[in-house]
């Protein structure tokens, strides 16, 4: 279909590549990968450090407490991406909403935003939110990493006098490098694939900057029936999402470890 021009309903005929050709001279086409790259950028250089503080500070906790982190953490990964959407519109409203509401009463008027209509705030509001409903999911992930590390090598360690902070960057980060991999991988191609929190919290705008890849390829499709135009979105993104899972798999934790 990408080789084509169609409307959803009828094939108006072959175009070859020229489909390929008027998506990407579109500079809403590079502002979506800007837009995504930026997603994918929060996830890995924010989430990720802060899952595995989060699975570390869990792992550090006596039974009880760590049962409550544990629930803690996973409770905005099993809600709907529409109530999560929904709380965090709430937060973000510019008159009562949480976040000015605070800097207001704080005297620091001059920091308040209309957070999801403002174009410099717009996707970085957007990627807290994805942020923190799977920041939990991975911590989990991380965590349950750590419990399959033998307890052999922190009964080593705390002999031979190491502090928590050597611990893990000597023993726990280093035999997780498999799971790191496997998160990795996870998070990246998650965050290129998102698309519902921009759907229900701004639709795209203001105007066509909080676009995505997904959102442009759903749009163009779909809101423009330009569907020829859509699919060879959906084939550049499926080749750049293999790109990055080739280089991931062949760069990332290549030696297998055995405990």
């Amino acid at each position: 279909m990408s080789l084509h021009k169609h409307d959803g309903f009828r094939n108006l005929g072959f175009v070859g590549l020229d489909n390929y050709k008027d998506v990407m001279a579109s500079p809403s086409f590079w502002s979506a990968h800007k837009n995504t790259y930026l997603i994918v950028g929060i996830s890995l250089l924010l989430g990720l450090p802060l899952s595995m503080m989060l699975s570390l500070f869990m792992d550090a906790q006596t039974p009880r407490f760590r049962r409550f982190f544990k629930t803690a953490a996973m409770f905005p990964a099993i809600l709907s991406v529409t109530v999560v959407a929904q709380i965090w519109l709430a937060f973000y409203e510019p008159n009562w909403g949480l976040f000015n509401s605070i800097l207001q009463s704080l005297g620091l008027s001059s920091w308040t935003h209309s957070w999801l209509t403002e174009k410099k705030t717009v996707m970085p509001s957007i990627g807290v939110t994805f942020l923190w409903q799977y920041i939990g999911l991975n911590a989990m992930l991380f965590y349950t990493g750590i419990k399959t590390i033998p307890k052999s090598y922190y009964e080593a360690a705390l002999i031979d006098g190491a502090n928590f902070v050597q611990v893990c960057l000597r023993i726990t980060i280093p035999l997780l490098q498999n799971v790191i991999k496997y998160v990795l991988i996870l998070s990246t191609l998650g965050s290129m694939a998102f698309y519902s929190h921009v759907r229900v919290m701004t639709a795209g705008g203001p105007g066509d900057t909080s676009r995505t890849v997904i959102y442009q390829m759903y749009y163009t499709a779909f809101d423009t029936s330009e569907f020829g135009k859509g699919t060879a979105i959906a084939v550049i993104f499926i080749l750049e999402c293999l790109l990055i899972s080739f280089v991931i798999q062949r760069y990332v934790a290549r030696e297998k470890l055995e405990f």
